[in-house]
This record gives C-alpha cells, structure tokens and sequence, in this order.
C-alpha cells in the first residue's frame, strides 16, 4: 500500500506541474478608482471582424484587486479587462489589455496608466503600455491646460511618444506575429508601419494568416513598385479647389525644393503640424520652397474650412479618386515626400525640426 500511495503522489505532483505549463493566474487591482462590488470581466476578441467581445470569465471586485485563473490557448493571445462588458464599461472604467498565456500575470490599472508583468510577453507587451501612457498623460496634461497652448512643448513630446509607440508596437509585433496576440497588434497598428516594415512582418504571420484575404491583398500592394528617396517623383491627377483637374507636375520641379503633403481636415496630428508648416512657407516662399497640399478627405467643404482656418496659403489639391494615396503608398497620415530642384525624392515624413533643417539645406 505504501508503494501505491507513494507512485500516486509521485503521479499527482508530475501531473500539477503540467497544468501549471497551461494555466494562467491574473492578479489585478485598480490603483485610484474604488469598483468594490462591482463585476470585472476578462474577454477576448476572437476576430477583427467580430461585432462584439467574446467572455472568457467575471469576477467581483474586493478591496480594489481581483484575480482570474484559468487555461491559455497554445499560443498568447489579447485579453481584455474592464468593469462591465468591453461594448460599455462602467463610467470611469480603465480598460486593461494584457497577454493570455501560463503563468502569474500581474496587471495594474489606474485612471491614465496600465501595466501588465510577471510573464515573458506581458513584460515585452508592458513597453508599449508604458508608451500609451504617457500619451495618455500628456492628453491630461492638455486638456488641464485648456489646450496645446497651455502646454508649450507638447507638440515635440507628442511627435517623440508617437514615434516611440510605432518603435515599441513594431517590435512586439514582429516578436509575436506567429500568435493572435501579435496578429492582433498588426490588425490594429499596421497603419503606423513603414512599408519596408510591413514587408519585414508579413514572411513571420503563419501560413493561415497569411493567407486571409486581408494579407493576400496588402501582401499585392506591397509587391508594387512606388517612388523612394533617391527617385524621381512620379506624376499624378488631382483636384484644385475648383475641381478642375490638374497634374501634379504642373507645380512640383518648379523649385529649388518642393514638399508635397499628405493631410486631411480630420487628421489631428496633420492640424497639429500646421504651425510649422506655415512658419516654413513664410520663412522660406521667397528663396524658392513650395508645398503642395494634397487632401484625403471626403467632405470637400470641410477640406475647404481647414485650409482657410489654417492659414495655409500655399498649393492645395485633393485626392478624391485616392489615385495620389495609391501611387504614393499612404497608408497614414501626415505623411510628406520632400523633393529636391530636380524632382528627386530626398526625404519622406520629415516634421518639425528635422524638416526645418532639410528644406534650408536644399535652398543652399
């Protein structure tokens, strides 16, 4: 009997350690908000095509901290967390992302910031969060401000946290784009990435991924050839504001430098930029710098009433058949192609600072 006993406490601990290889344990609190007594739910979203969260499972909230556990799928996936169902959480509800995987998962969530650690891809996933909050910080810093001009370098911290949110969000998902938690991260940041990115990250999805009717048809435009630094721009009909119809080589290579931006009335980061954009024209028309406007936006009044309260005297055309935004590969904006006296391209998506010291360089 001992014998038997002995093999079956040898069978039971073999067997507890494998489950602990599939198991997850999430730790949760919340560090401002009090939602004692109130349900917080853990869910998933089982397709970006899907119209709503899937419920993985619910727990009451005591002494601000709650805990899940649970069995991972093979392989990571995105969890969500929020008091009330992700569709309409509660009011004042932070909403927590975190990776679904074995382990004890720690996630901290307060008004403007998350974090999630204790396992090896919550951590990676932790440096993106860090990111968001600080953008989410430097909103609530604004808005305390009574707007970007209560807040005199908002404008540079924000383009450095942006660009530190397409740095963060690019590695992770080029870390996990062969699991759902980075495929997710694709669906939801692929506008973000460079094309030469996108072309690093597409070879890394697995063959069903792959295979989607999403990537077969962004895996096609991927395989076009458009215009780099170092080529020529190339031509393109466009709208004035008339709506007559006008090449853009009516205007670009007719300067010493050309700047053609991409924009739209709704774009915040484009409006953002206007300042600078209006301090170079201003600075720079004379000794031969243009800029070349070129809208995405469908509203054509709305285009209209941008430009007019942006003080943005220079070239304005608009993109309404999205001819220009294909050819050129615009798949976020602002985005601008600088061009030399020549007609070459010598920069792409230059702002602030940057594209200050570019256009006096070139007007040398």
């Amino acid at each position: 009997m001992k014998k038997i006993s002995l093999f079956l406490i040898i069978l039971t601990v073999i067997f507890s350690a494998c489950q602990d290889k599939t198991t997850y344990t999430i730790e949760g609190n919340f560090t401002e908000n009090t939602f004692d007594g109130k349900t917080v739910y853990l869910q998933k979203i089982d397709s970006m095509q899907a119209e709503s969260s899937t419920l993985i499972d619910s727990v009451v909230v005591k002494d601000s901290k709650f805990v899940f556990k649970g069995t991972a799928d093979a392989k990571p996936i995105m969890g969500f967390i929020s008091v009330g169902r992700l569709e309409s959480p509660a009011p004042d509800s932070p909403v927590g992302t975190l990776i679904l995987e074995p382990g004890t998962i720690k996630i901290s969530l307060g008004k403007n910031t998350v974090s999630t650690t204790g396992t090896p891809t919550n951590e990676d996933f932790n440096k993106v969060q860090l990111v968001m909050n600080n953008l989410a910080a430097l909103y609530q810093e604004v808005n305390d401000a009574g707007g970007l001009q209560g807040v005199p370098d908002a404008q540079a911290r924000m383009q450095k946290y942006q660009e530190d949110m397409q740095k963060a969000t690019f590695e992770f998902t080029k870390a996990n784009m062969s699991n759902k938690a980075g495929e997710f991260m694709f669906y939801s940041s692929a506008s973000g990435f460079t094309r030469d990115q996108l072309k690093e990250l597409l070879p890394l999805a697995d063959s069903t991924f792959r295979n989607t009717p999403e990537m077969k048809a962004l895996a096609s435009e991927l395989g076009k050839v458009i215009p780099e630094v170092g080529q020529p721009f190339l031509d393109v009909q466009l709208a004035d504001a008339n709506g007559k119809a006008v090449s853009l080589s009516d205007f670009a290579q007719k300067n010493k430098c050309v700047l053609i931006d991409f924009w739209a009335s709704w774009c915040g980061p484009c409006i953002q930029e206007m300042p600078n954009l209006v301090k170079a024209y201003a600075a720079n028309k004379a000794k031969g710098f243009e800029i070349i406007g070129i809208s995405v936006d469908d509203d054509k009044q709305a285009w209209l009433n941008a430009v007019k309260t942006n003080n943005m005297s220079w070239i304005q055309l608009i993109d309404g058949s999205k001819a220009a935004s294909e050819l050129y590969a615009v798949n976020s904006i602002p985005h601008t192609i600088l061009l030399d006296a020549n007609g070459i391209i010598v920069a792409k998506d230059l702002r602030g600072q940057q594209l200050e010291d570019k256009i006096v360089e070139l007007l040398k």
